[in-house]
């Protein structure tokens, strides 16, 4: 592990403080079998144990991965592994899922993703010969019970012939929406007839049924892959994606764009100028975000950021890098998407709020061969920039 910190020339400077490295699940005893994890999401319950989903398998597209839970009860220090979230097997036809967890007020946990179809065991999720991605369906799951039993996930219907690519948790809005995001994957066959963009999906009736009809991107040149989003000020959403030129092949910086009505209208896209793939953000309070960047390129690593978003312009307050290793290979310039799938080496960072000062960022990465689910406790001092908790 690599901790840097990046240090503006403002009275600012040095608010991201590291605390300690964290490992949510790295497989014991890898010379027996193997075990690797990926795509994690966490959240935290009313009793403050903390759930983590993630996905489990042999390799990163291994036919037979899914979905596990994991649970904490000492806010990070140790994991126990649960079990998968559900059975496959009364599926009678091989999956590979995975699904990221979030709280609703109310107490009950959902859980959000897809999966893909599996019937020829010797191919991978992405087909190197057409560009597109095995079939799949969008999935929705709930627990009543803390996380220790989950429903058979249901199928999310949608008005597109593309599996949308739902990698980040949805959120519960002031409003009592559900709203998650999503772009695509090309069908097999590689055709995408439904054009470059990003889809809302919205519940109004706490995830029973989904609309997925509104764009947060409309069809265009840009891919918006990795979306996710959050909620500021009630009705106020930002939603960051890892930007992707289908027409140039090529991957661009992430951006961000805004919608001040609940997710109906949203703003051009706007460029934070970082150049990451994965990427995630919540608030920290009046006009801040706390965002975090799976960056690539010379300098690869997990990059934490302030941002001060006063009149949606983008300002970065403070930076720290909180883990790193150059020698990882990363997504090249004119990389197909299938080749990035190959090489990605490490993704999906998020952040968790534990208390208003206390933050757990966590990722996967590949490690001597392994993958595993690491996080890492912050400490930011938010009284510094005059915020409390957004939620008191």
């Amino acid at each position: 592990m690599n901790v840097q910190k990046s240090r503006p020339a403002d009275a600012m400077a040095s608010l991201i403080q590291y605390v300690e490295p964290l490992m949510v699940f790295d497989n014991p005893m890898p010379h027996v079998h193997s075990r690797h994890g990926y795509h994690p999401g966490l959240a935290m319950l009313a009793n403050g144990d903390l759930i983590a989903l993630f996905l489990k398998g042999e390799a990163f597209e291994a036919p037979n991965g899914t979905t596990y839970i994991s649970r904490s009860r000492d806010r990070g220090k140790t994991w126990t592994l649960e079990g998968p979230l559900y059975e496959k097997t009364i599926l009678n036809r091989e999956t590979t899922d995975t699904m990221k967890p979030l709280v609703l007020r109310d107490g009950t946990l959902v859980a959000t993703g897809y999966r893909f179809y599996r019937d020829d065991l010797e191919e991978g999720i992405a087909i190197p010969a057409t560009g597109g991605f095995q079939p799949g369906d969008n999935l929705v799951s709930f627990s009543h019970d803390e996380g220790r039993t989950w429903q058979i996930p249901q199928v999310i219907e949608r008005s597109y012939p593309e599996l949308l690519e739902t990698s980040g948790p949805c959120i519960e809005t002031a409003s009592g929406d559900l709203l998650g995001t999503a772009g695509f994957y090309k069908l097999p066959d590689g055709s995408n007839p439904s054009g470059q963009f990003g889809a809302v999906l919205r519940s109004r009736d706490r995830g029973k049924t989904w609309d997925n009809k509104t764009y947060f991107l409309p069809p265009g040149e840009i891919t918006p892959w990795e979306t996710r989003i959050c909620e500021m000020q009630p009705g106020r959403l930002v939603v960051m994606i890892w930007a992707y030129d289908g027409k140039r092949d090529r991957h661009l910086t992430n951006h961000v764009t805004v919608s001040h009505d609940n997710g109906h209208a949203w703003s051009p896209l706007i460029d934070t100028g970082h150049m990451g793939q994965s990427s995630n953000l919540l608030w920290l309070g009046n006009e801040y975000l706390l965002t975090i960047h799976a960056h690539r390129g010379e300098d690869p690593g997990i990059y934490v950021r302030i941002i001060d978003f006063s009149r949606d312009r983008w300002k970065v307050v403070d930076t720290a890098v909180i883990w790193g290793n150059t020698t990882h290979q990363q997504t090249r310039e004119g990389q197909s998407m299938t080749q990035m799938f190959a090489s990605l080496r490490f993704g999906q960072p998020s952040l968790l709020r534990l208390s208003p000062e206390e933050f757990l960022a966590c990722h996967w990465s590949i490690e001597e061969g392994q993958g595993k689910i690491r996080a890492h406790r912050l400490r930011i001092p938010v009284s510094q920039l005059g915020l409390g908790d957004p939620d008191e």
